[in-house]
């Protein structure tokens, strides 16, 4: 089987901990849409082509593998195949840190505070970040800037928007989603209650208390200059 001209490439560009397990149960929920566990869509070249299209039966093959720690400088490798576009998912920086922290450190995340929160919001977090915007700023028609905390507060909207982006059948927006078609993995996909409940779940108010990591956002005009380019308001006084 080969990626045809009829068979397209959906790819969700992300950090992680920014909501692409969400994202993709969302689109996953089409019909006409893949339901893949997290496939690493940077393995594949322009020679794969009937290995992408193996991966599923629906004219739509959905691909999310979040950037990983290790690949700050280079993530994302689009992969060379045609009738691909991309979903470039990004989340405010606070929550992405504090979810972050709470997956790696648990409850130990306090003893570990002045060293993880420079790196993962101003060298993970921006890092990566400043590539993906670029890509949905220049890199054309076949890249689409979603916003977490859109997509969470507006899902039927924002969903419907999206449908119609990567070219599905599906024409009615959805704020629920199926249940997966593969077992959750640890390190792979998001397990939590939350996206277990089927339901998005509109954002909590960020509360901001960990002072220590809002002083490194506040100071950092790496991370300033991001927020400003993806619309994200002032941060209270750190």
């Amino acid at each position: 089987m080969t990626v045809e001209a009829s068979k397209r490439v959906v790819l969700i560009l992300s950090t992680m901990r920014s909501g692409s397990t969400l994202l993709k149960a969302l689109m996953a929920s089409a019909d006409d849409v893949s339901d893949l566990p997290e496939t690493n869509f940077q393995s594949f070249g322009p020679d794969d082509r009937a290995r992408v299209g193996a991966l599923s039966d629906r004219p739509i093959v959905l691909m999310k593998r979040p950037a990983w720690f290790h690949e700050i400088r280079r993530y994302p490798i689009l992969p060379k195949l045609p009738n691909v576009r991309s979903l470039v998912l990004v989340r405010d920086v606070y929550e992405t840190v504090r979810s972050l922290r709470i997956m790696m450190f648990r409850k130990a995340a306090p003893a570990f505070e002045g060293l993880c929160n420079r790196f993962l919001a101003e060298t993970y977090w921006a890092g990566v970040t400043e590539r993906l915007v670029d890509l949905a700023e220049h890199g054309g028609a076949s890249f689409r800037l979603v916003r977490y905390e859109d997509l969470t507060r507006n899902p039927v909207a924002e969903t419907a928007a999206l449908f119609r982006f990567i070219g599905s059948e599906q024409k009615e927006g959805i704020a629920s989603y199926k249940p997966s078609e593969h077992p959750w993995r640890w390190g792979r996909d998001d397990g939590g209650e939350v996206i277990r409940s089927l339901e998005v779940r509109p954002p909590r108010p960020t509360d901001y208390a960990n002072s220590h990591l809002l002083n490194v956002i506040s100071r950092s005009p790496r991370i300033a200059s991001l927020r400003s380019r993806l619309g994200y308001g002032p941060l209270p006084a750190a």
